[in-house]
């Protein structure tokens, strides 16, 4: 099966699964602008899923987070495990400067609905892990090299200092940025 495939399958998957039309719509636009190298690309053999990331964010940021915070630091961690290398299904994440959620994933979002109701993920004020997702996490924890974790737990450690949603945007402006943080 060649990517296009794939993504196309994922876009269906969004629709009877995640009822995520925003996500399929921006996979399909996906497909349709990279169409021709999309063909020419094997399928691809995911190292972290959707809902593993968001597993994974979470147990990073310790026992419990809340929205604003999961989409900003699963931005983070996408990003830093994508640029070391690993297959990571990819969020669609907007930015929006102007908006409480300024760093959006629709994928994220309804894939987080979705794990809540089957009881993979709890929701009080934050958003909690059960025994079946902190496992898996743990699990992506553990298949990094000790160097990859160091860098993840540098990055966290600098996120979680961070009190309000405006020394998070102004981080994320940072890395975007390339600047040292």
């Amino acid at each position: 099966m060649n990517r296009i495939r794939q993504l196309i399958k994922e876009a269906i998957e969004e629709i009877e699964v995640y009822n995520s039309w925003l996500s399929s719509y921006y996979l399909l636009k996906y497909i349709e602008s990279d169409a021709e190298k999309l063909c020419k690309v094997g399928e691809i053999n995911y190292d972290v899923t959707l809902d593993s990331l968001i597993f994974f964010t979470i147990y990073l940021n310790g026992k419990s987070i809340d929205k604003t915070r999961l989409f900003s630091l699963s931005f983070l961690v996408y990003d830093l495990l994508s640029n070391k290398g690993f297959k990571v299904q990819d969020p669609l994440f907007q930015i929006r400067w102007n908006k409480r959620y300024f760093i959006f994933s629709p994928r994220i979002n309804d894939h987080l609905e979705v794990i809540r109701k089957k009881g993979l993920v709890l929701k009080k004020n934050e958003y909690y892990l059960t025994d079946i997702s902190f496992r898996e996490a743990l699990g992506i924890y553990d298949k990094l090299s000790s160097r990859d974790k160091n860098d993840l737990q540098d990055l966290v450690k600098k996120f979680k200092s961070l009190r309000k949603i405006k020394d998070i945007k102004t981080f994320i402006r940072n890395y975007l940025a390339g600047r040292n943080i």
